[in-house]
């Protein structure tokens, strides 16, 4: 899969972060996909970490063995911080992250592609990689189930767009210094319409979106244009307030007319959808065999583009 040939996301937000107050040493390795997609370790990647204002600052430097391991040092944890990834022969991946205690103690994984890869793939896809360009790797999954959504349509402003299957979208050989991307599937209402990702010269640059049965919940950058309320809350047992999980949550205009789609809550009683227009009623109603809510239904009115309003529930068997 090209997940393992090309990877590393990135986000969106160069906001002007502070130094983080807290900060860790976290193990990392990185690999390149081998024949059959089966990793192979790379000695000799240079790993350096960026933070403080527009992530400009270097805040920690790492060379790989012979394992393919290394170890940042003194990373923020709990703000974005940019990971860049270089190697003679390899296109540079860059990748903003917000590591936590969890990356600490379990380490994390990272990828990186030769160049004869990548050209490999470009020329298996009729196209020729231009190193003067940026390019843009997405995968777009279900939360739920990490199953890619196919069929999601792409509209770039620069270079050319391919879906790979599975969830898996490049934009090749794109122009300028960013290029923005429509997200759309009929069917699918989501939160996140559109983005803007930054492009580096002959680098791949990653981006993620997670949906929940047809609604943008996450992204691994920060969205622009995004012209739609959203609707979470949690549904858990009214006795004893256990998470209630794979609870159908439907949404239907007050107004009358075409329902919204459905979601499910997840292993923790939660659920999220977006796309839904700013200021309007909409009625929330949950379901699930063998379970009756309180209440049955609520009815809730839609705050200002790209928030959400919570409708939280209670069911017994």
């Amino acid at each position: 899969m090209m997940k393992r040939a090309i990877l590393i996301s990135f986000s969106i937000f160069m906001l002007a972060l502070p130094l983080a107050a807290w900060a860790a040493d976290i193990p990392a390795k990185v690999y390149e996909s081998g024949a059959n997609n089966v990793p192979v370790a790379q000695s000799g990647v240079k790993v350096e970490v960026f933070g403080g204002f527009g992530l400009k600052a270097l805040l920690s430097t790492a060379g790989t063995g012979a394992d393919g391991g290394c170890l940042l040092k003194d990373v923020p944890l709990g703000t974005d911080v940019l990971v860049r990834l270089t190697k003679a022969g390899y296109v540079t991946q860059y990748d903003v992250k917000t590591y936590s205690d969890a990356d600490v103690s379990d380490g994390v994984i990272l990828w990186i592609g030769s160049e004869a890869n990548v050209k490999g793939l470009y020329g298996n896809l009729g196209e020729a990689f231009d190193a003067k360009k940026g390019h843009v790797y997405l995968e777009i999954t279900d939360e739920l189930t990490g199953e890619g959504i196919e069929g999601i349509q792409l509209a770039a402003s620069a270079g050319k767009a391919f879906d790979l299957g599975q969830g898996e979208y490049l934009i090749a050989n794109a122009g300028g210094v960013s290029v923005k991307i429509g997200i759309e599937k009929p069917g699918y209402a989501f939160d996140i319409e559109s983005a803007v990702i930054p492009l580096f010269s002959g680098a791949m640059t990653q981006y993620y979106v997670k949906v929940q049965s047809g609604g943008a919940i996450s992204a691994s950058a920060g969205a622009n244009g995004v012209t739609s309320a959203a609707i979470t809350g949690a549904i858990k047992a009214s006795v004893g307030g256990a998470a209630i999980s794979g609870v159908t949550v439907a949404f239907a205009p007050k107004s009358g007319g075409a329902f919204y789609p459905s979601v499910l809550t997840n292993s923790v009683g939660v659920y999220f959808q977006g796309g839904f227009p700013i200021k309007t009623k909409i009625i929330v109603t949950p379901s699930k065999a063998g379970w009756t809510f309180k209440p049955a239904s609520k009815t809730v009115t839609t705050k200002k583009s790209g928030t959400a309003v919570k409708a939280n529930f209670k069911g017994k068997q």
